[in-house]
């Protein structure tokens, strides 16, 4: 990916894209639920896109997918997110699950102990479980007020990005945004960027098995940047 500074988005065009991004997630949410034949009522998908122009980035994302850049410093590299993560207990997200129909809690053991991550349920129900806010998909969700519209985020690239990070939440669950960007360093100066995925994908994979035994989608992109000096 080379970056530029030509020909950047006005405020008007930014707008008219972040109504797109809506509006495209909208209507794949309703296609999904009523013309792809998948039973969506208790499965969905997250979603995370980066729209890039020049040195301008924005990132429009639904659930736990994330997307980062790896920046470096003078004491070291850094991560820098363009999402956030839409965990149900997030004081906004909450509060609108439960002005709809949901509730929000962990998983109870036999004594009532919370398990695990918050989730959403239907306010009277045990069900769907879902540990996020917001989904592509899970009709059943919808109904305790999980939603498919994006947040959208806006990055000025600086001349110290040097990697686009791009993944879902099989690589976030054991890997946080810091030790990511640590990871793909490693390999960063050599240009052996195929081996920073598959050293993510590895150690993902590896902390899942440890964990329980399953394993959760791991997709992982990673994208060079390069800054054309004004």
């Amino acid at each position: 990916m080379r970056s530029n500074s030509s020909n950047p988005l006005d405020s008007t065009e930014i707008e008219n894209l972040k109504f797109s991004f809506t509006e495209c997630f909208s209507k794949i949410n309703q296609d999904l639920n009523t013309k792809s034949g998948i039973d969506t009522d208790f499965s969905g998908s997250t979603s995370v896109t980066v729209f890039i122009r020049g040195r301008q980035v924005i990132c429009s994302n639904i659930g736990d997918s994330r997307a980062i850049i790896g920046r470096v410093t003078r004491t070291g590299w850094i991560a820098i997110p363009l999402s956030r993560d839409h965990k149900p207990d997030l004081p906004e997200e909450k509060l609108r699950i439960e002005k709809n129909n949901g509730r929000v809690e962990s998983y109870k053991d036999n004594i009532g102990n919370p398990l695990g991550p918050p989730r959403v349920w239907i306010k009277n129900e045990q069900i769907p479980g879902l540990a996020m806010s917001r989904s592509i998909g899970d009709k059943v969700a919808a109904q305790a007020g999980v939603i498919c519209t994006p947040e959208i985020f806006y990055h000025w690239v600086e001349n110290t990005d040097k990697f686009l990070i791009i993944a879902s939440d099989g690589i976030w669950e054991f890997i946080s945004s810091e030790e990511c960007v640590k990871i793909v360093s490693g390999f960063f100066f050599n240009g052996r960027i195929g081996e920073a995925c598959e050293q993510l994908v590895n150690t993902a994979t590896r902390r899942w098995n440890k964990e329980d035994g399953n394993v959760d989608d791991i997709t992982v992109i990673i994208a060079l940047i390069k800054v054309k000096d004004e």
